[in-house]
């Protein structure tokens, strides 16, 4: 009918730049939940039939200052196996710097920043990224923009291989017909 359903304002007035992020949609513990990476650079997860708020994990460290190393979410979030994957960057015009890749349990409840975290990598091990994850075969395909495609465990986020694609990357990886 096109009549509001729910909507959410968690973000408030902390939007860092922009709301680039697309939401997914997927079946969490067993609840059909939405999950919105925002613009203050954090990722929150709703029933999606009712909009009741599940769950919320900061992607950037507490100490973290925008806009040198705190980022917001421009990526889409990739839901697998009651796990949520999710980098962190910024828009490419503020150049590269500091990111941060994380796999979330989002089966938990409520603020569930650092406890939720089922592996993190950042600093040296991955930079700011606008790019949304590919996975497959339990591997994770990630690219940041500083030009770097990473082959990650799902499980456990051991680094399979790091390909230097020379260039900055401002898509996302895609896998195809296997």
């Amino acid at each position: 009918t096109g009549k509001l359903v729910w909507q959410d304002s968690s973000v408030e007035d902390r939007i860092l730049h922009g709301q680039w992020s697309s939401p997914a949609v997927g079946s969490i513990g067993g609840v059909v939940q939405l999950v919105s990476a925002q613009g203050d650079g954090w990722v929150r997860g709703y029933e999606a039939a009712t909009g009741k708020k599940l769950w919320e994990f900061d992607t950037n460290p507490k100490e973290a200052v925008w806009p040198k190393t705190r980022n917001e979410l421009i990526a889409t979030p990739v839901i697998e196996k009651d796990r949520v994957y999710i980098g962190n960057g910024q828009d490419p015009e503020n150049g590269e710097g500091v990111g941060n890749f994380w796999a979330i349990d989002a089966s938990l409840d409520g603020d569930v920043t650092g406890k939720a975290a089922v592996w993190h990598r950042g600093g040296n091990d991955f930079h700011r990224t606008i790019s949304t994850v590919a996975i497959h075969d339990g591997i994770v395909y990630a690219a940041d923009l500083s030009g770097f495609l990473y082959a990650l465990d799902a499980r456990t986020g051991a680094l399979h291989w790091k390909h230097d694609l020379l260039a900055a990357v401002w898509g996302s990886p895609y896998v195809a017909d296997g």
